[in-house]
C-alpha cells in the first residue's frame, strides 16, 4: 500500500468517475450497489493487487468486507490506510460508522471529530457524530449537530427523525409533532401518535392510529401505545394489527449444554465483553448497571456466532409454536431480518425501567448469570401493558411476572413492555438481550 494517494468524496466514499482503471473501478462500483459483497471482495482484492494506491479501490474492498461479515478485515483496511494517511475525511467518517455498528462508540466519536475538522459542514458525518453523542448520553452536543445538519440540509429527514425523538425525552412534545409531521423517516409517524398520547390528544391519537392501520405500517411502537390506549379509553384492542393479545405470546426455553449453551460458551462471551471488547450505552432506564453498545453478532468471534446459531434454532421454534397464531406479528413475519444483540449486567440494586424494542419484531432474553440469593421476585422480569410513563388514567394494567433463572431463554412481542424486579444479592444479573429486527 504506498504512502499516498487521493480519495474523491462520494457516499460510502464511492466514486461515480475515476480516472484509475474506469471499467474496473466502476464493476467493483456496480457490485457495491448491487450488495453483491462476496463478489466484491474477491474482485477489490484482485485490483488492489496489481493498484495498490488506488483509495477508492481499498475502500470498496473494506465496504466489501464489512457488508460481507468480515468486520476485523474490514477495520484492518481502514485502520492501516489511516496510519499512512492520518486524517483523510471519507476514511476517518467510513471507519467511525463501523466502530458505531460494533460498539466502540467512543473510537467513532474520535473518528467522526477528525472527519468533522477536514469538512464542517458534511451532514452525513455531523449526523453519525450527533448519534454517537445521543448513544454515549451527551445530549446537548447530540442535539446541537442534529440542528446543525438541518441547517446545512432541511431536507435531511433522519436527522429530523432523531431530533424529534430526542425532543420526546425532554417532553417537548409539541416541538417533536411538529418536526415528525415534516418526515416520513422511520418510525416517525408511531412517534408522532405517541405525543398525541402523551399529550392526551384523544381526537388527533386516534386518527393518526387509524391512518397507520389503514396504511400497513404495523410496528412495535404503535401497537404498544395502542394496547396501552385499549385500556385507558376503555375501548376494544381488536384492531392491534401488530399484537392484540402481546401477554399470551410470551413463551419461555431453558438452555443447557444439550441445547449447545455450556459454561465454557458463556463464560468466553463475558470474558470479551469485560475485557473491553464494546463501549458501554447511555441506557436511562437502567441502575446499577451498564449495557453494551453496538451489534453483539457483528463481532466475528466463534463464541458469539456459536450463540447466534442456537438464538436461531429457538426463534425457529418460537414460530413453529405460534404457527397458528392469528396475530400480525406472525402473520406478517418479516423474510428477512438481522439480528441484533447486547449484554445488559447489573449489581446489587440493579434495575431496568419499562421499555419496549421499538425496532424490533420478536425480542428475547437469555439469562448468563442469575442471583441465587433471591428473595421472592427479586432479579425476574415483569411484562405489562404499561410502561413509558404513558398517561393510564388511573386504569390498572394487567402484568405477568415470569421466574427467571440462569439459562432461561425468554422470547416475546417487541411490543411488550418489559421491566426487572430490583434484587439486593451481591451476585451479578447478566442477560444477552436481542431483536429480530426487519431488513427487507
Amino acid at each position: 500500500m504506498n504512502k499516498s494517494f487521493t480519495l474523491h468524496g462520494c457516499s460510502d466514499g464511492i466514486e461515480e468517475r475515476t480516472k484509475l482503471s474506469e471499467v474496473t473501478i466502476e464493476s467493483l462500483v456496480k457490485l457495491y450497489r448491487a450488495k453483491d459483497f462476496k463478489k466484491l471482495v474477491s474482485c477489490g482484492r484482485e485490483f488492489v493487487d496489481s493498484n495498490s494506491s488506488s483509495a477508492t479501490a481499498w475502500n470498496l474492498l473494506a465496504l466489501g468486507y464489512r457488508y460481507s461479515g468480515n468486520i476485523p478485515a474490514a477495520l484492518k483496511v481502514y485502520e492501516d490506510l489511516l496510519k499512512l494517511n492520518p486524517g483523510q475525511f471519507l476514511l476517518s467518517t467510513n471507519l467511525g460508522n463501523l466502530y458505531m455498528a460494533i460498539g466502540q462508540i467512543n473510537k467513532a466519536i474520535e473518528c467522526f471529530e477528525v472527519a468533522r475538522e477536514k469538512q464542517p459542514d458534511h451532514a452525513p458525518n455531523l449526523e453519525a457524530l450527533a448519534i454517537a453523542y445521543q448513544d454515549t448520553g451527551q445530549n446537548s452536543k447530540a442535539i446541537e449537530n442534529f440542528k446543525k445538519v438541518l441547517e446545512i440540509d432541511d431536507t435531511k429527514e433522519s436527522a429530523r427523525y432523531h431530533l424529534a425523538r430526542m425532543l420526546v425525552r425532554l417532553k417537548s412534545y409539541n416541538e417533536a409533532v411538529e418536526h415528525f409531521e415534516k418526515t416520513d423517516f422511520g418510525l416517525s409517524k408511531s412517534h408522532q401518535l405517541e405525543c398525541f398520547y402523551y399529550l392526551g390528544d384523544k381526537q388527533n391519537f386516534y386518527k393518526t392510529y387509524r391512518t397507520l392501520i389503514k396504511s400497513e405500517r404495523i410496528n412495535p411502537l404503535m401497537s404498544s401505545i395502542g394496547s396501552h390506549a385499549s385500556v385507558r379509553y376503555e375501548v376494544s384492542n381488536k384492531e392491534n394489527p401488530f399484537c392484540k393479545d402481546p401477554l399470551a405470546h410470551v413463551k419461555s426455553y431453558h438452555l443447557d449444554e444439550k441445547s449447545g449453551l455450556d459454561q465454557s460458551l458463556v463464560k468466553s462471551i463475558l470474558d470479551f465483553y469485560e475485557s473491553g471488547g464494546t463501549d458501554g450505552k447511555s441506557q436511562p432506564l437502567l441502575s446499577n448497571g451498564k449495557q453494551s453498545s453496538g451489534n453483539l453478532f457483528l463481532q466475528q468471534r466463534e463464541d458469539i456466532q456459536t450463540l447466534k446459531t442456537i438464538i436461531q434454532k429457538k426463534i425457529g421454534e418460537y414460530l413453529t409454536f405460534f404457527k397458528e397464531s392469528d396475530e400480525g406479528f406472525i402473520k406478517n413475519w418479516p423474510s428477512k431480518y438481522t439480528l441484533y444483540g447486547w449484554l445488559v449486567a447489573m449489581k446489587s440494586g440493579g434495575q431496568l425501567g419499562a421499555h419496549i424494542h421499538k425496532e424490533g419484531w420478536l425480542s428475547g432474553t437469555l439469562y448468563f448469570k442469575m442471583p441465587e440469593k433471591r428473595i421472592g421476585d427479586e432479579g425476574n422480569i415483569v411484562f405489562s401493558l404499561d410502561g413509558a410513563n404513558y398517561p393510564t388514567g388511573g386504569k390498572k394494567y394487567p402484568e405477568e411476572t415470569k421466574t427467571v433463572i440462569k439459562g432461561d431463554l425468554v422470547m416475546f412481542p417487541s411490543s411488550l413492555f418489559h421491566r426487572t424486579v430490583p434484587f439486593k444479592s451481591e451476585e451479578e444479573r447478566v442477560s444477552f438481550a436481542f431483536d429480530v429486527i426487519p431488513s427487507g
